[in-house]
């Protein structure tokens, strides 16, 4: 059970964060309504915040009525959310306007991508002392960028499938170099993939030598560093990591076996049905608890904290890891409440379990100077 709200005050105010300008804005958005509909209002108050596609904060009361019971964000799909989302009537803030000012005693961020999942706004509510859910900047940081965290992971013994990493500053003048490294050492088909993106976007299956270079041109498009690796077939998995709100310790949850129905699990098999998941995963019971046990060490390589989910790949009784991902998607769709559902808890529990671990680590925190 989350933790119960500060002593003195009826309920905490939530405030949810949602949107910002990254390319996954809209699983952002379709994750925050999904929390917001599913907030205990016993114990606490929503305050949604639109973070705009300029970075600016923007109240979104209106939210409110739109994931209430019956109300428009009650299934909130990506590609489908309410027009009214994307409004930008309300006059927008600075976070430390927004947020700062002592109205809000918890951030739940739920923002994907970017900006919201690689450190950045986890550096701001560190600076403005709002407690806030998920890892904290240096975890957060390191999981989105893929090439550090197999470096880390690596480091800790976790397995990692072989890859080339192309620079975006030298690849003018590599392109030949690329190549013949790739097709010696990966061969084809091979994975095209920018390294600080979620959602698969930007990811590329190139089955042959004359794709290759369209395909890292087109993952450059979302960062300096690209990722170029091997094509793994097996089994596709996903272990979500969730902590217990009172001490902490990381529990895996039920695995869950991806099934795409298209080339790979893209962000149409994410987001728009073209994919199966089935919980828990059909895989002897031996690698089901190899592949919780890895999902558990990377969690804890990283710094990981509150939640993450590890996506991986197993053929036969070898596993490699694919990514950690420190807020995963939480909309009707989603893979972490679909393996926490397995587990016994309901998507409201769920939140409430993610608040919790934010509010035990505001208690656990030590001082800041001054204080």
């Amino acid at each position: 059970m989350a933790a119960d709200p500060l002593p003195g005050r009826k309920r905490l105010r939530v405030a949810v964060l949602l949107g910002g300008p990254s390319p996954e804005r809209d699983v952002s958005l379709a994750s925050g309504l999904q929390v917001i509909q599913a907030i205990d209002p016993n114990r606490y108050d929503a305050l949604p915040y639109e973070i705009t596609r300029e970075g600016k904060f923007l109240p979104r009361p209106d939210l409110l009525r739109l994931a209430g019971p019956g109300g428009a964000g009650a299934s909130p799909q990506v590609g489908h959310v309410p027009a009214a989302v994307e409004s930008t009537a309300l006059a927008p803030y600075r976070i430390e306007d927004a947020v700062g000012d002592g109205t809000v005693d918890v951030a739940f961020i739920a923002l994907h991508g970017p900006y919201g999942e690689d450190g950045t706004i986890q550096g701001l509510l560190e600076l403005l002392g709002i407690p806030y859910t998920g890892s904290r900047v240096l975890a957060s940081a390191l999981a989105m960028d893929k090439l550090r965290s197999r470096q880390v992971g690596m480091t800790a013994g976790l397995p990692f499938p072989a890859s080339v990493v192309v620079d975006g500053g030298a690849w003018p003048g590599n392109r030949a170099k690329v190549r013949s490294q790739v097709a010696k050492e990966l061969k084809f088909p091979c994975v095209v993939k920018p390294n600080a993106q979620g959602s698969s976007i930007g990811v590329t299956i190139v089955r042959g030598a004359d794709a290759l270079v369209p395909a890292i041109e087109e993952a450059l498009q979302y960062g300096e560093v690209v990722l170029v690796e091997e094509y793994l077939r097996g089994t596709e998995l996903t272990c979500a990591i969730l902590e217990d709100p009172k001490t902490g310790i990381p529990a895996a949850l039920p695995l869950v076996e991806i099934v795409p129905r298209r080339d790979f699990f893209d962000y149409q098999a994410k987001y728009m049905g073209a994919s199966e998941e089935i919980v828990p995963a059909r895989v002897p019971a031996a690698v089901a608890r190899q592949a919780q046990q890895l999902a558990v060490r990377a969690h804890r390589a990283l710094g990981c904290e509150g939640m993450s989910r590890v996506d991986m790949f197993a053929s036969g009784k070898k596993i490699v890891l694919l990514e950690v991902n420190t807020i995963p998607g939480l909309t009707p769709g989603s893979l972490l409440p679909k393996a926490a559902a397995a587990a016994g808890i309901d998507f409201p529990e769920l939140v409430n379990r993610i608040i919790g671990n934010a509010l035990r680590r505001k208690r656990t925190r030590p001082p800041s100077p001054g204080a």
